[in-house]
């Protein structure tokens, strides 16, 4: 009885364990969603996180995470998905287990950064799970068919990546496919042959040889189908810089009024001035060492700093005073 009562007392705990709320939102003035889980995710159990995005656009975005080993949200640390137009909250599993090895430890924060701006983009509260047989189906699937290799946005044209399937390159799985085509249409053969009159080696490596390059083409017609569509949404991508001349296509390029406010600060900055900047990460600040060449960047004797949404810090406000200001919260501050 009093195992009884102890099982009945503790069931709803376990079930709330059964997966861990994670609620977002968006900061003001910011390129992307946090996502503040109602406790800290353990990755090794909640290996599987089940996003919840409406969107009045397709696009490509990535998913951060911070974890106790490293809290600053990082390039290791995400992976890149699609994510479809839609009027109504679309769920998107990926088993961040089996796709990231820096899933570990405890998952504090997760952000989700669109490519191409948040504008018309809603996240609901998503939930760290336990991944089941479907949300590994779904999770492989929409990484097989993911931006991994499809586009170049925040990679480099020196490498081309081949598509994954669970955190593995699709060829793992191609080499041991038609390997065991291979040793399981030998044994079919040699099985076949010594129960008839006798073993002709040479057919039987003949059919086996057939048997393998058949499969061969039939992953060939697999990975062209998905060149093919990766050619199409690369095409789709750059239709909107059709026209458009250097200038209208960078700032389409970047978000919001980032490329703007960087002509704002090459007009305004001396080349030979250095400077500081306060850019919320991921790719804007990166971008900005970029834009300023030849201004050098200095954390400790800057000249200026460059402020686009994002708060300084008191000890800076002592150091520098508003200078030129591109917009609120997008300007220029000068060293006292």
């Amino acid at each position: 009885m009093i195992a009884l009562l102890i099982a009945l007392a503790c069931s709803p705990l376990v079930h709330a364990l059964d997966q861990i709320n994670i609620s977002f939102t968006r900061p003001q003035n910011t390129p992307y969603f946090v996502g503040q889980p109602e406790f800290n995710i353990d990755a090794e159990e909640f290996n599987t996180v089940i996003l919840k995005i409406k969107s009045a656009k397709s696009g490509a975005a990535r998913l951060f995470w911070a974890t106790n080993f490293d809290p600053q949200m990082n390039q290791p640390k995400s992976i890149w998905f699609f994510f479809d137009q839609s009027n109504d909250f679309q769920e998107y599993a990926f088993n961040l287990r089996t796709q990231s090895g820096y899933w570990a430890g405890y998952v504090g924060q997760l952000l989700v950064y669109p490519e191409n701006g948040p504008a018309g983009i809603e996240v609901a509260p998503a939930q760290a799970v336990v991944g089941n047989l479907g949300t590994n189906i779904g999770s492989g699937w929409r990484e097989f068919w993911g931006p991994r290799g499809r586009l170049v946005i925040g990679s480099t044209i020196n490498t081309i990546q081949s598509t994954n399937l669970f955190g593995r390159p699709i060829f793992s799985y191609i080499y041991w496919f038609l390997g065991m085509i291979a040793v399981g249409f030998l044994g079919f053969e040699i099985y076949s042959s010594s129960r008839s009159k006798g073993s002709d080696w040479r057919l039987i490596w003949q059919k086996t040889g057939q048997a393998v390059v058949l499969s061969l083409l039939a992953c060939w017609v697999l990975l062209e189908v998905s060149s093919l569509f990766t050619n199409f949404l690369m095409f789709k991508d750059d239709l909107k810089y059709l026209g458009k001349d250097q200038r209208s296509k960078l700032t389409i390029a970047n978000t919001g009024d980032f490329y703007p406010f960087m002509e704002f600060c090459q007009a305004n900055i001396p080349p030979e001035a250095k400077f500081d900047f306060r850019i919320p990460p991921i790719y804007n600040d990166i971008k900005a060492i970029y834009y300023l060449y030849p201004r050098e960047l200095s954390t400790t004797e800057a000249d200026y700093l460059v402020v686009y949404d994002k708060a300084v810090e008191p000890e800076l406000s002592r150091k520098y005073l508003p200078w030129k200001a591109f917009r609120a919260q997008a300007l220029i501050m000068r060293a006292k």
